[in-house]
């Protein structure tokens, strides 16, 4: 009996020690917790002081809320899983804050491609257009919807003042087509309009019968002072046709990119957005009028929104890879960004010529160098010789040079689809990538990340 009394007793005393460590181990749980609880709510306020919508960060606060921290004296508090829910808030809060980013982004894209097609179209009428591309590097540097917004808006500021001094521009020009402005000057316009209007395959209108009747008028000794007040409004109206049209080539360049980016992701309806968008290209190469040009812009709007709108619903489930990844298409010449499987921003590229083609396949970035400094391997004489070229950033993803980097010879609207196959263009193999997107690659991609390349 008394070994028995005093088994009992030791068991009492192990019973209160484990319970005693139990509520220890509760309380220091609670502690950590609630500390990381309390670093959660401060990220969220972060999150939406940095622009985190607050439908989204509201959303997350009231999940946060749900998770009790403070039933430390529950025996079944260290089973509840707060922890996991607060480390899937924590992912969500990420997740959220990534997919608003590149909702920004998108929309200052969007801007930034407004900006670049008013300065193409209405260079002529403007003192000093705005460096988009410096632009464009800003906007891929920014790193939260608060500094998307922040860095877009001079943007959005430059397009309304480039529209004012157009306008501005355009009223003075059409102000000054009086009688009084020497006949010679609108003729020298209306040639230069025609030839424009010839080479773009567009109608010159009535421009070349009002300007021969104003020659006639001249050579007959007459001040032509009644063809003058014709012919004016009639270059005005040839102007204002040729302009659209740029303003639609330069549009066609944005569409295009979105329709590559959506059938490089494959999204649904890639392949009718890629109907859609060459059955706009041919009406444009037909387009002669202003009418017919107008019916091709109704068109080109529609399927930029309606490809926008598809690529903003499908953001993800397009990669099997963990983490970061890059893909390239050879055929549709487009690079997209994943993260996790969501798309995270997208380039056309220029990938190898056709006798020095990209390879194909799952490769690794084990190298990154900013600047660098391409040498020739072939001496001049060669086909595949070329010039010291000097560029940015360099990212090598596969033995024998193969690298994803600036290209700083190669203008903005030369990438894409079949810029493989022009030699002034092509590379030997590397991925061109334009010179204001590279920037952002170069600091997003860490060592390691996959790059895979499909045909």
């Amino acid at each position: 009996m008394g070994r028995y009394k005093l088994s009992l007793a030791g068991v009492g005393v192990v019973l209160v020690v484990a319970v005693a460590a139990d509520l220890s181990l509760a309380y220091a749980s609670r502690g950590g917790l609630l500390a990381q609880h309390q670093q959660l709510s401060r990220l969220i306020a972060q999150d939406r002081a940095q622009g985190l919508p607050g439908a989204k960060a509201d959303h997350l606060t009231g999940e946060l809320a749900a998770v009790d921290v403070s039933s430390w004296w529950d025996p079944t508090y260290l089973f509840s899983g707060q922890q996991q829910s607060l480390a899937r808030i924590r992912a969500e809060a990420g997740q959220l804050v990534t997919l608003a980013v590149e909702a920004d982004r998108t929309q200052a894209k969007l801007v930034l491609d407004g900006l670049q097609r008013y300065l193409t179209s209405n260079v002529a009428w403007l003192s000093d257009p705005a460096d988009t591309a410096k632009l464009a590097t800003q906007v891929g540097s920014a790193r939260t919807p608060g500094a998307l917004l922040v860095r877009v808006a001079p943007s959005q500021q430059q397009l309304a003042q480039a529209k004012a001094e157009g306008a501005a521009a355009q009223a003075k020009a059409a102000a000054s087509v009086t009688l009084a402005r020497a006949p010679g000057g609108l003729l020298q316009q209306a040639a230069q309009l025609e030839s424009i209007a010839k080479a773009d395959a567009l109608s010159p209108l009535n421009v070349p019968q009002l300007a021969a009747a104003l020659q006639t008028a001249l050579a007959a000794g007459g001040t032509g002072s009644a063809e003058s007040a014709a012919l004016g409004p009639a270059i005005t109206a040839l102007r204002a046709e040729i302009g659209l049209n740029n303003q639609l080539v330069s549009q066609s360049r944005t569409v295009m990119e979105l329709v590559d980016q959506a059938g490089a992701e494959q999204i649904p309806q890639a392949s009718s957005y890629v109907a859609q968008y060459q059955s706009s290209q041919l009406a444009l190469t037909a387009a002669q009028t202003a009418t017919e040009l107008a019916a091709v812009q109704s068109t080109l709007n529609s399927v930029q929104a309606a490809v926008q709108q598809g690529l903003n619903a499908n953001p993800c489930g397009h990669s099997g890879i963990a983490g970061k990844s890059i893909y390239i298409s050879l055929s549709l010449q487009e690079m997209v960004f994943y993260n996790s499987g969501c798309a995270v921003n997208a380039t056309p590229v220029t990938t190898g010529r056709p006798q020095l083609r990209t390879p194909t396949g799952t490769f690794h970035i084990f190298d990154k160098q900013s600047p660098y400094v391409f040498i020739s391997p072939w001496p001049p004489g060669s086909p595949f010789w070329y010039p010291t070229s000097p560029v940015n950033y360099v990212m090598e993803f596969a033995q024998g040079g193969y690298y994803i980097h600036d290209a700083p010879w190669e203008s903005s609207n030369q990438f894409g689809p079949g810029s493989e196959n022009l030699l002034y263009s092509a590379s030997h193999g590397c991925v061109h990538t334009p010179e204001s997107f590279m920037a952002w690659a170069y600091s997003w991609t860490p060592m390691g990340t996959p790059v895979v390349i499909g045909s």
